[in-house]
């Protein structure tokens, strides 16, 4: 199977959990595609912005929870992989920030727990979560190589590369909450097509729409030019992928073959 089918459901996440999941529902039901990937953003379940600690633990579930069953439910009913956000409970009172992949038949295939957090622009996202303390490991699911990262991980181009030497990815799933700012939207797009063409990889970023973000969730090609965009607003973004197009890229820009570990002792000295 060469061509895949990806949906991004770029969800308006507000405060209110059950509004949240209805938005999700609702978007599901418009799909057009039969779609192979599903990808949700960031702060899916919740928008945490000016909530407390306690207020957001409070929302948290566990992967039993009601949000992770639905969750299954979609992708079942979708007979699609889907990529769900979720803020999950932990024993050290706050929650882990979680991309939970599922398959077309509503099991678990793989957790990733962000582990770079966003620190910055004064927000203090450990104020509230615990970061994880492992990357995600490729996995073949639903007739691709797999990788993913979270939002804010954009900005670390190691977390991609690690994931490519590794695992050889075709698509990087990036749930994201792209907070809004001068130039965020920008950074957003050249984060995201960077991250593609440093690795001939697909990259499909779902951003979230609420009030606080920039949405605008996409597609990236290998070589780093954008496939398709969503606006500003709630809306959901279908494309088909050619994953001939990967073979192609690295043929004609090699630079997964052209890396040189040895070079970068700096880097392995700082772990």
């Amino acid at each position: 199977m060469s061509r895949l089918n990806i949906a991004v459901l770029q969800v308006a996440s507000t405060r209110e959990k059950d509004a949240n999941l209805e938005s999700v529902k609702r978007l599901a039901s418009r799909v057009k595609s039969s779609p192979d990937i599903v990808l949700t953003p960031e702060y899916l379940m919740l928008d945490p912005t000016g909530l407390g600690r306690d207020a957001i633990y409070d929302a948290a579930e566990d992967l039993e929870g009601r949000w992770s069953r639905e969750l299954s439910k979609i992708a079942e009913s979708l007979g699609s992989c889907l990529l769900g956000h979720l803020f999950l409970k932990t024993p050290s009172g706050r929650v882990a920030n979680a991309a939970v992949l599922y398959s077309r038949d509503g099991g678990i295939i793989g957790v990733y727990r962000k582990t770079h957090l966003f620190d910055a622009y004064g927000y203090v996202e450990s104020s509230f979560t615990e970061p994880g303390d492992e990357l995600w490991e490729p996995i073949k699911a639903c007739g691709a190589s797999i990788g993913v990262a979270i939002c804010y991980e954009l900005r670390f181009p190691e977390i991609f590369r690690t994931q490519s030497l590794v695992g050889g990815v075709d698509i990087f799933l990036v749930p994201a909450a792209w907070y809004r700012g001068p130039g965020k939207e920008e950074a957003l797009s050249v984060l995201s097509r960077a991250r593609a063409q440093e690795n001939t990889s697909y990259v499909a970023v779902a951003s979230n729409a609420g009030a606080n973000f920039v949405g605008r969730s996409m597609i990236i090609h290998p070589l780093g030019y954008t496939l398709a965009q969503a606006p500003p607003w709630e809306w959901v973004l279908e494309h088909e992928i050619d994953l001939r197009e990967i073979e192609r890229a690295r043929k004609s820009l090699p630079v997964l073959e052209h890396v040189k570990p040895h070079l970068y002792r700096y880097l392995m000295k700082q772990g």
